[in-house]
C-alpha cells in the first residue's frame, strides 16, 4: 500500500488511494464493455437549508436511530433520481446510502456526510455487454500493481493477443504459447498460469458470462467458482464481485484499507502490530462490526476506504 498522505482538513478525501486498490480499480472499471453508459452523477449541491422540523431535531438530539441529519437527507435525495445499479442484483443507491447512514445507531452518518456520494457505482457499463473473461484477465494482470504499471502490462497483453481487446478470448489464450505470452506481456509465471487456468475454466463451461451474471447464483456460490481458478484468491474474488458485478453485500476482510478504516471508524484494536486488525485473528471482530450494514456492506466498505484515506473524517 502507498505511504499515507499528509493530514488534511476535516472532510477532505485523499486523492492518493493505496497502490493495490488504485491499480485494481483501474483494471476493473476500464474493462467491462465495448459500449458503456455512464450513470449521471449528482450535481454540485448548494449550501444546505435546514428544513428539519423541531420535533425531528429534538428526537435526533435524543439519539433517535431513525432520524438523519438534514445534510445526509439532502445527499440521499440527490441520489433518488438515479436508476437502479448493479448487474445480476439491482438496487437503488439512495436506499443503500440511507441504510448505511442509519445502521448501528447512525455510526457512519458523519462519514457519509463528510465523504459524500459514493463513486463506487459511477461510470459502469450495461450488463448485457459485459465480457467477464476479459474483466477477470485484467484483474489478474493488475494484481499488486499501481495503475500506471497495470495499464502498461495490460497494453502489452492485448498486443500479444492481436492488438485488440475484443480478441482476448479463452480460445485465443489457450491457442497461444504460455511462455511466449508471458514474456511478451511482461507477466509473472504465476499470473500467466492463472490466466491459462482461467481460460480452461471457460472452455470447460465452469465459468461464462451466463454463469457469472446469473441472478440465481448466490454471492457465496459465485465466490466459490471464482476462487477455484488458480491465482484468484479471496481478495481478487471480492474485488470482482464488488466492482465487476456490483454486488451490494460484499465484505472484503482481506483488504488492508478496509480494515484500517474499520479500526478508525469503530475505534477497534486488533491482534496485529500496533493494534492493527488482522484478517484471520480478528475475523469475528471484523464481521461483527460490519454485520449491521448488511445487505449493503460493499457500500460500507467503500466508506471504510475513505476513512482510511482521510484521518480527520470524524472531526
Amino acid at each position: 500500500f502507498a505511504e499515507r498522505a499528509p493530514r488534511r482538513s476535516p472532510g477532505t478525501i485523499s486523492r492518493r488511494p493505496s497502490l493495490q486498490r488504485s491499480g485494481l480499480l483501474w483494471c476493473i472499471m476500464a474493462s467491462m464493455a465495448t459500449r458503456s453508459r455512464s450513470l449521471s452523477t449528482p450535481r454540485p449541491r448548494p449550501t444546505p437549508v435546514n428544513t428539519e422540523t423541531p420535533a425531528a431535531k429534538k428526537r435526533r438530539a435524543q439519539g433517535a436511530d431513525d432520524v438523519l441529519d438534514p445534510r445526509c437527507e439532502e445527499l440521499i435525495a440527490s441520489l433518488a433520481s438515479m436508476p437502479p445499479v448493479g448487474r445480476a442484483q439491482r438496487f437503488r443507491l439512495s436506499d443503500a446510502v440511507r441504510h448505511v447512514a442509519l445502521a448501528d445507531g447512525r455510526r457512519l452518518e458523519k462519514v457519509v456526510i463528510n465523504c459524500g456520494a459514493p463513486t463506487l457505482y459511477s461510470n459502469v457499463e450495461d450488463t448485457e455487454d459485459v465480457d467477464t473473461f476479459r474483466s477477470l484477465c485484467r484483474i489478474v494482470v493488475g494484481q499488486q500493481l499501481a495503475g500506471a504499471a497495470a495499464k502498461t502490462i495490460w497494453a502489452r497483453f492485448v498486443t500479444s493477443l492481436g492488438g485488440d481487446a475484443s480478441l482476448i478470448t479463452p480460445e485465443a489464450v489457450l491457442a497461444s504459447d504460455m511462455e511466449a505470452l508471458r514474456s511478451s506481456a511482461g507477466l509473472s509465471n504465476a499470473k500467466a498460469r492463472s490466466i491459462f487456468d482461467l481460460a480452461a475454466h471457460y472452455e470447460r463451461g465452469d465459468l461464462s458470462d451466463a454463469v457469472l451474471l446469473d441472478p440465481s447464483l448466490s454471492a457465496a456460490e459465485l465466490y466459490a467458482k471464482l476462487t477455484a481458478v488458480k491465482g484468484i484468491g479471496p481478495w481478487s474474488a471480492h474485488m470482482y464481485q464488488m466492482f465487476g458485478l456490483l454486488q451490494p453485500d460484499i465484505f472484503p476482510t482481506g483488504d488492508l484499507g478496509v480494515r484500517n478504516g474499520i479500526k478508525e471508524a469503530f475505534g477497534l484494536r486488533g491482534a496485529g502490530k500496533n493494534g492493527a486488525l488482522d484478517e484471520k485473528r480478528d475475523k469475528e471482530k471484523l464481521e461483527a462490526a460490519m454485520a449491521p450494514f448488511a445487505p449493503y456492506r460493499s457500500l460500507a466498505a467503500w466508506y471504510m476506504w475513505r476513512c482510511a484515506d482521510t484521518p480527520s473524517f470524524l472531526e
